[in-house]
């Protein structure tokens, strides 16, 4: 189940008190009404109640789903490349052995949505991370501009491509590449020869560590 404590916020525009709602865990199993609260950004969005001024919370989150047999972690500004929290592997270990569940760290809200959309394609992030990783290049070279981010956008299984959007340039402009999907299947060797276990705490698996096991991909072969 989700847990949520009430917390008193005061408002940066007026200084009202505001008792607001914060979510320590979400279950979208067994309350999937909050899974869309999560994708549109409604569940960290704090609206004063006096004036109506509107900002984003930052606050540590654990998303789970039993369905799909992952959980991320989400901690704000989190620049670790693995947490583990005892006290959650303890709560969650009451409903059920932790193996096979997917666990992930991501440190903002666009990473926490990436990878729940990847997730719920019955996609492996780690090798969608390093399909990124060498479109980055691909898209550099074709537009000659700086790529400022990027994030999974598309899985199609009857035109056997994936693809993803990037933001180019000053202006981040938006840019959708695809490629086809043997990229990704080869990226899900990669990934598997670089870790092993990734299922040991909350790993963060981001551009970084693509980049990394890319390295030591092309440095052993």
């Amino acid at each position: 189940m989700s847990s949520a404590e009430t917390k008193i916020i005061t408002c940066p525009e007026c200084g009202h008190e505001n008792e607001v709602k914060i979510f320590r865990t979400v279950n979208v199993t067994t309350d999937a009404e909050l899974h869309d609260l999560v994708i549109s950004g409604e569940l960290f969005r704090f609206r004063c109640q006096n004036c109506n001024h509107e900002a984003e919370l930052k606050y540590p989150v654990l998303y789970n789903d039993m369905k799909h047999k992952f959980m991320v972690y989400y901690i704000p500004e989190i620049d670790r490349a693995s947490v583990i929290d005892e006290k959650l592997e303890a709560e969650y270990s009451k409903y059920g052995e932790l193996e096979g569940i997917t666990r992930r760290l991501v440190g903002t809200f666009n990473e926490l949505k990436e990878k729940i959309h990847i997730f719920e394609s019955g996609l492996d992030d780690r090798a969608m991370e390093i399909a990124k990783v060498a479109l980055y290049d691909v898209v550099c070279k074709r537009t000659g501009e700086d790529v400022r981010g990027g994030y999974f956008s598309k899985y199609s299984e009857n035109e056997k491509s994936i693809g993803f959007t990037f933001f180019i340039g000053e202006n981040n402009e938006h840019l959708v590449q695809t490629t086809r999907l043997e990229i990704y299947n080869k990226s899900i060797e990669i990934a598997g020869d670089y870790d092993k276990d990734t299922n040991r705490s909350f790993l963060l698996v981001d551009r970084n560590w693509a980049r990394n096991a890319l390295y030591r991909y092309k440095k052993k072969n």
